[in-house]
């Protein structure tokens, strides 16, 4: 059955809740009240203020947030078990004080949210040393085995009020989606490297995420009989995924200033949030084979 809002969506009559996914893992004696929230589903951006921000069947989460039952935060805390694969887990860890030293000009300038400047440093022998220093840093996160840290690059934008932070080669916010930098197959997802983001602003950003991987969510679908010509795991599989189940909770994690996170962004869907502070939201952001074991 159609919703009468978007044609072609699937009402979720089998609502399946919120499936046992990925595990969430915090900072260690770090408060989690307040830290993670759940949206109500995923709305159509069509259909969402600034809409026209946004490309062509992009999603974004819909409101309101809440937080996690009892029953939920058992489903996303936990710790990673040994030798857990990249894209089996999500982690929130703390940046050493002398790694964060090294950006000390690059914060000022994202204090006073002048782009033409943070741009100028980005570029200038300070942001080449803070990169250094970033990627000495990641590289010491990554398995051992695998000490390759790929494409390390400081973003500063400015927070406009937006759903989702992610812009697209055609200049459109894309929604909710998965990255497929290295192209794998579904099978090979959870094996891909994952994402290194640092939060070097002075503002709370959020990583939006559905916590079920790819192959729980082709497993939902192929049950139902609804896989068909979706199981593509660069788009077809979570754009139906996000049809059929609409108010499947989108996870909302707070990274503060200080912070990163590591998530398989090439096996589950998600974006970024920032309010807008007037500020710049800046970012380092890296990719590689990153350790549970941290």
């Amino acid at each position: 059955m159609a919703s009468a809002g978007h044609p072609g969506m699937i009402t979720d009559i089998d609502h399946p809740g919120l499936l046992d996914g990925l595990t969430l893992l915090l900072p260690s004696g770090a408060p989690a009240a307040g830290r993670v929230e759940l949206s109500a589903g995923f709305l159509p951006a069509s259909e969402a203020p600034c809409s026209t921000t946004y490309s062509e069947q992009a999603f974004v989460p819909r409101g309101p947030w809440r937080p996690p039952t009892c029953h939920e935060r058992t489903l996303l805390y936990g710790r990673a078990a040994f030798g857990a694969r990249p894209g089996d887990w999500i982690a929130v860890i703390p940046v050493p004080a002398q790694v964060l030293s090294a950006f000390t000009a690059l914060r000022t300038a994202a204090a006073g949210g002048n782009e033409q400047t943070m741009r100028s440093l980005i570029d200038g022998p300070c942001g080449r040393t803070a990169l250094v220093e970033a990627i000495r840093w990641a590289m010491t996160l990554s398995d051992p085995a695998r000490l390759s840290v790929e494409n390390p690059m400081f973003y500063s934008r400015t927070p406009v009020g937006n759903l989702t932070l992610t812009t697209g080669s055609h200049g459109q916010r894309v929604g909710l989606h998965v990255d497929s930098w290295h192209d794998s197959p579904l099978a090979a997802r959870a094996t891909a490297p994952n994402r290194l983001s640092v939060n070097l602003g002075h503002h709370d950003r959020w990583l939006l995420c559905v916590n079920a991987p790819l192959h729980v969510m082709e497993r939902a679908l192929r049950e139902r009989g609804l896989l068909d010509g979706a199981d593509g795991p660069r788009s077809g599989l979570g754009k139906r995924f996000m049809e059929v189940f609409p108010r499947y909770p989108v996870t909302k994690i707070a990274i503060h200033p200080g912070e990163a996170y590591i998530a398989p962004t090439e096996n589950m869907l998600h974006d970024g949030y920032a309010q807008p502070h007037g500020q710049l939201d800046l970012q380092f952001c890296c990719r590689g084979y990153f350790r549970a074991e941290l």
